[in-house]
């Protein structure tokens, strides 16, 4: 069961990193600077999709510890 909270974490953490980079890259925002999705959506994923990594990288670490 814990490889299994393992793997999941780490996929997790993964997924974590596309959402980061996800308005960059393959679901781009709109060009225009001054739009709100510009200025605020693309920093809020990428913020989201940092913090989603290091807490599911974090896990991932504590309970590969723990075996």
């Amino acid at each position: 069961m814990k490889n299994l909270n393992i793997i999941l974490s780490s996929l997790t953490a993964l997924l974590g990193l596309l959402v980061g980079i996800a308005p960059y890259t393959f679901a781009k925002v709109c060009k225009m600077a001054s739009m709100h999705c510009h200025k605020v959506t693309a920093p809020t994923v990428l913020v989201f999709g940092i913090l989603i990594f290091v807490i599911s990288a974090a896990q991932a670490i504590l309970l590969w510890k723990k075996r």
